[in-house]
């Protein structure tokens, strides 16, 4: 194993929807690991150790891949790596509140409108177009939102706010990450590169407000500490070579099994049961996004033969 070195290109249709499952296993491991994590301990500490756990991953695997070398980074990369990190740290700490607070399914849900926000994002930082498919995406994925947020008809679980915070944090991250494989595009570690930074600057993040309070975790949270830090490079990992075996036309869509898949499991282990808001305003979102990706690839397509 090269570890997460840029993948060589090809079409493989069959393979890419298997590295597909294994990142929607990674996925909802992750989720289930940290809904047991934050059981007895707090955020910060959870990302902390999380993050090392991670960064010695990502570290080895540098070195059984020619060594740290890669790493050395002109100041303005350096500038790109600080605005992904901090923002996917805020959404982090998002995500993991509102993990300990909400159904996995509602979690799930919200956080699929991360694509949106990158969208729009984009265009405005970036200078990105907002094409018909981008805007078709941003009005079903708000409408989405509001039935499984329910404005005015009860009082919305704080969380669920704090975790649509944490989308535009992803989304932020997402363009920022577009935009680091942009400036390292000769770089042949390049996703591990991104991952060595993020793990590294989210341990530095965490552990500076809780420095005096940290603890070690005992042993069931080791455990569990160990499948979040793996669950959550696998994801990355698998979800990248995914990406480069088929076209995103063929692969994001699989994506969308999270959430009857983390439905399911949330049923099985915790016995959260699913509102029909819930499944209203998921069906927006999800419908939002693939028509967006498919619009999207429409709109190459004719740009490519015309």
């Amino acid at each position: 194993m090269t570890g997460l070195s840029r993948p060589e290109s090809g079409h493989n249709t069959g393979l890419a929807v298997l590295w597909m499952m294994l990142a929607l296993a990674c996925f909802c491991l992750l989720a289930i690991a940290s809904r047991e994590l934050t059981a007895s301990l707090g955020t910060l500490e959870i990302l902390f150790w999380r993050s090392l756990l991670g960064w010695l991953i990502v570290v080895t695997l540098l070195l059984r891949s020619g060594g740290l070398g890669v790493v050395r980074m002109p100041r303005r990369i350096l500038g790109w790596h600080f605005m992904r990190n901090s923002s996917h740290f805020f959404a982090q700490c998002a995500w993991l509140i509102a993990i300990a607070a909400l159904p996995l399914a509602e979690v799930f849900a919200i956080e699929f409108t991360t694509p949106l926000w990158a969208a729009l994002l984009a265009a405005l930082f970036m200078g990105e177009p907002l094409s018909r498919g981008r805007w078709i995406s941003l009005v079903l994925g708000l409408v989405g939102v509001l039935f499984i947020l329910r404005p005015g008809s009860a009082a919305i679980n704080p969380a669920s706010l704090i975790l649509l915070a944490g989308a535009v944090g992803f989304g932020l991250s997402a363009i920022s990450t577009r935009r680091l494989t942009q400036l390292l595009p000769d770089n042949p570690q390049v996703f591990l590169v991104i991952l060595f930074y993020m793990t590294g600057m989210q341990a530095c993040f965490s552990l500076v407000p809780i420095v005096t309070a940290l603890h070690l975790p005992d042993s069931v949270n080791w455990i569990w500490l160990l499948a979040a830090a793996t669950t959550a490079l696998g994801a990355h990992y698998c979800l990248s070579r995914a990406l480069s075996l088929a076209d995103a036309a063929v692969v994001m869509p699989l994506d969308y099994l999270r959430l009857p898949l983390i439905m399911l499991l949330a049923w099985l282990i915790y016995g959260e049961t699913v509102s029909l808001s819930l499944l209203a305003g998921s069906a927006l979102i999800v419908a939002g996004n693939a028509a967006g990706l498919y619009l999207e690839a429409r709109r190459l397509k004719a740009r490519a033969y015309g």
